[in-house]
This record gives structure tokens, sequence and C-alpha cells, in this order.
């Protein structure tokens, strides 16, 4: 019996045993892929202590992993379309539990930082692939959405339970053992999917991967994050990198408009919404990632809590956010995305204005654990609400690779956030400043990720169209375009649907319209 790695090794006869242990599988990953972003959040300070880390080298910490998730996501979904998805999806899962190993016993921070990317390759190549796989399990439309639903809620389920995992581990037995576990993890999901899990390939249907492309976008914002998250603009290198950089990201943008098979598409701009929506995913991811790792800094540097005690100080934040990001589809076809959109922006400002006031005199309850149920409450609204218009107004067949374009827009968002913030924390903060003496650089940051907030906010009142508006000039920008046929009334009707219910026709390994929730 010859060995094919493209197929299960064991082929149930029962399919819905090996559409569960699919669906199971693609959820741990997603539930693992966040994880990992917040108990290293939550870690942070204790990682900086153990290996002697300058704060202007902590945003690599997330940073590094967030740009290589938001660099390979259409690449790996594109190759999931090329070679097979479960071949990426077991592939991404092998890097994931190498690169976790590496991390548990690397002995200084720039192994940690290179297979902390090495990681996010991983993740970026399960997400996509694991959602093409479980799309194209279910040939039942309800029974095909309610598998999507729940891995899209899997991703706020990691993020709580990363805030727990990471605080008791760094608290307890240590920060490395957070990369033990989910290598542990990682390899009982593959090891489940490598025996259970099905292929499926769309033979001539992928497009090739623009490598320039990828090179260009992901060397540009290297650079661009590394020259501003210094904080020490006036020396010669910095100025000179920031320059290279955006040249860079101009190169890539001018190369778009050349390519065969662009990253990003030229066209998408003038889609409704769409730029609108790409900039309010950046800024909002910016924002959210910013206060998680501001927040983390000064409630263990300046106030003295233990990692335990952040992260359950985080729990109200994660518990609500989980709610509001799962009850925003059912509130959008009476709202409208643009006024949800808003209305969560606000709501999260207010909470982010709430955090210039923390104190170890109010303490917890007085006024972290309101604001932080605000913030639960509103931050998710912008963010699935962007996701919602970046795709409403789309043709069915591009609503897939949309939404890996705007968790790409909020991945990137995030590691550029946290550059800006460490800038402000160093410029304000006197060398080595700890303790009291460092809260008046967090309070400076807390005001610049207020300032992307209200970016995110501006952006969503001027820039995004209501539901009717952005059909009315969408039917026209794809009818001139001779792109599709779609009409006005399938346009109204599945504006929410689109993202939530691919047809079997439209997923591809690119479909990532669920993936990253709050």
């Amino acid at each position: 019996m010859t060995f094919n790695i493209r197929k299960p090794l064991i082929k149930s006869e029962n399919r819905r045993v090996a559409n569960i242990i699919t669906l199971i599988t693609a959820c741990c990953a997603n539930c693992l892929d966040i994880l990992s972003l917040s108990a290293v959040n939550v870690a942070v300070p204790a990682i900086a202590v153990d290996l002697d880390l300058d704060t202007s080298t902590l945003p690599w910490l997330i940073a590094s992993y967030s740009i290589a998730f938001a660099a390979f996501l259409l690449p790996a979904g594109k190759l999931g379309d090329l070679y097979g998805y479960r071949l990426v999806y077991l592939a991404g899962m092998l890097i994931y539990v190498a690169a976790s190993i590496v991390n548990a016993v690397s002995p200084n921070e720039y192994v940690l930082f290179v297979f902390r990317a090495i990681q996010g390759l991983g993740a970026a190549c399960t997400v996509p692939n694991g959602i093409a796989l479980i799309a194209n399990s279910y040939e039942d439309e309800n029974a095909r959405r309610i598998a999507l639903s729940a891995f899209g809620g899997s991703g706020p389920i990691g993020f709580v339970v990363g805030l727990i995992v990471g605080g008791v581990l760094t608290f307890t037995i240590g920060w490395r053992w957070i990369f033990y576990i989910s290598a542990i993890c990682s390899f009982a999901m593959f090891f489940l999917a490598f025996l259970y899990v099905p292929d499926f390939r769309h033979e001539g249907s992928a497009e090739n991967v623009d490598m320039l492309g990828f090179f260009l976008v992901t060397s540009g914002f290297i650079l661009i994050i590394y020259a501003l998250s210094d904080g020490q603009w006036h020396l010669a290198r910095d100025p000179v990198t920031l320059v290279i950089g955006v040249l860079l990201i101009a190169a890539f943008m001018a190369w778009q408009f050349k390519a065969t098979y662009p990253l990003l598409r030229p066209s998408w701009w003038r889609r409704p919404n769409f730029a609108g929506a790409f900039w309010i995913g950046f800024f909002n991811y910016a924002s959210f990632m910013g206060y998680i790792y501001v927040t983390t800094l000064l409630f263990q540097d300046a106030f003295g809590y233990t990692a335990l005690e952040t992260a359950l100080y985080y729990l109200p934040m994660g518990i609500v956010a989980f709610f509001s990001a799962n009850l925003v589809g059912f509130i959008t076809p009476y709202t409208g995305y643009r006024s949800i959109l808003i209305f969560g922006a606000v709501l999260a400002l207010a909470g982010n204005i709430g955090s210039l006031y923390y104190s170890v005199e109010l303490g917890f309850w007085k006024l972290i654990f309101p604001m932080h149920v605000i913030m639960g409450l509103g931050q998710p609204m912008p963010y699935v609400g962007g996701q919602n218009a970046i795709v409403a107004t789309a043709p069915p067949s591009e609503t897939g690779t949309l939404g890996a374009v705007y968790n790409t827009a909020s991945q990137l968002g995030a590691a550029f956030g946290m550059a800006i913030l460490t800038a402000v924390i160093n410029g304000v903060n006197p060398s080595g400043a700890t303790g009291a003496d460092s809260i008046p650089g967090y309070h400076a940051a807390y005001y610049a990720n207020i300032a992307f907030l209200c970016m995110a906010t501006l952006i969503g009142i001027f820039f995004i169209k209501g539901n009717v508006d952005a059909a009315n000039d969408s039917e026209e920008y794809i009818d001139g375009d001779n792109k599709s046929n779609k009409t006005l009334q399938d346009l109204e009707k599945g504006e929410v649907e689109t993202m939530n219910t691919p047809t079997k026709k439209s997923v591809n390994s690119a479909s990532t319209a669920d993936n990253i929730s709050l």
C-alpha cells in the first residue's frame, strides 16, 4: 500500500466523523494562534527580565509574530489552492510545533524573535487552509454556516484562555511553558489531522504567488517598525531605515499595478468602502493590541501587579468581547454596518480615555473593571463592522480573499501600533525609568492609542457608506468593469451573508473572513 501525504491515513467510512475532526483541529489551531498573541502579551515583562531585553526591543515579541502572520496569509492561501489544503495545513502545524519548541528553549532575544516570526508563518498556513477544509467538508449550507461560526468563535476563546494561561504559567512555572504547551497541543491536533482530515483541491483555479510583492511589503514593514520602535529618531540609522522602508512599501504599491497576480489588486481601492474598511482594520487593531501591550507594562511595572493579577483583570474584557463579536452579526441587519462600526469605535474610545485615570488607589473594581467591560463591548464592533463593509459589496468569488486582506491589515496595524507606542514611551520616560517614574510614558502612549481610535472613528464617519449607498455604488462599479452581474437586490439581501455563508463554489483557501475576532 503506497502512502500519500495528501490523503488521510485513516479514511473514515462515516463522513460526519471526518467533518467533526476537521472542525475540531481547525478551531483548535485558530485558538492556539490567538492564544500565542494574548499569552505572550501578558508575559512580556517576565520575558524582558529573564532575557534582559531593552524597552525598544519589547514590541518584537508580538510584532515579529504579527508581521509574519499578516505577510503569509494570502500566499499561504494560494499555496493551498496550488498544492492542496491538507498539505499546507499540516505543514503549517508542523512549523508551528517546531517554532514553539525553539521559542521555549531560546537562550536570547535573537533566537526568540526569529522563531516567533516562524511561528507566525505556521499560523498563517493553518488559518486560511483550515477554513477552506471546513467549508469544503460541509455540503449543507446551514451546517457550513454553523461550522464557520464555530471557527470564528474560537478566536475570542483563544484570546481569553491565552490571558489566563499566560498569567498562570508566568506566575508559577515560567513563561517558557507557554510555548511548551502550545507545541504539545498543536502536535496533538497535527496527529489527529494527519490521521483523519481529507483533502480538497481545485485544479487550475489558483493564481500563482506574487513573490516579489510579498518580499517588498514584508521587508518594508519590518524596516518601518524597526525604525519607529526604537524611539531614538535623532540617530542617523533610524531616518535612513525609515525612508528605505517607506520606499519599499511605495515600490510594492507600484508593482501591484504591473504584477500578473497582485496581492492587492489596484481595482479594489476604487471599490466602495474598501479603502475605508482597510484602514479601520489597521487602526482599530493597532489600538486594541497597543492597549493590551501598554496596560500590561503599566500594571506589572508601575503598579506592581503580578502576571496572574494582570491576566485576571483582562478577563471581563475577553468575556464581553466574545459575546459582542458574535452578536454583531445578528444586530447588523437592523442597524447597518456603518452605524455599528461608529458606535463601537466611540465606546472603545470612551474606554481608552478612562485608562488615563488608572491608579493603584482606584484599583480594579472602581475603574479598570468598568473600562474593560466598555472596551470589550465596543472594540469588536468596528472590527466586525469593517469586515462586513469590505466584503458586503464584493462579488461572492472575492469575499474570502478580501477577508484575508482585511485580517492582513489588522495584523500589520497591531505591529505598527506597538512600535509607535514603544517609541512614545521611550521618548517620554528617561532611560531606565521603572515603577512610578515610568507612568508619564505610559500615559503618553495612551494618548497616542486614543489617536488611533479617533482615526478609525473619523474614517468610519466620512469614508464608510451606508448599506444602500454602498450597494448602489458597487453595482455601478461592478457593471462598469464587467466583473459581475450581481444586482442591487442581491447585494442588499446578501450584505451580511456574503461573509458568513460562502457558497461551496466560491470558497478557497484564502477564506479568512471569519478569522480573527477580538
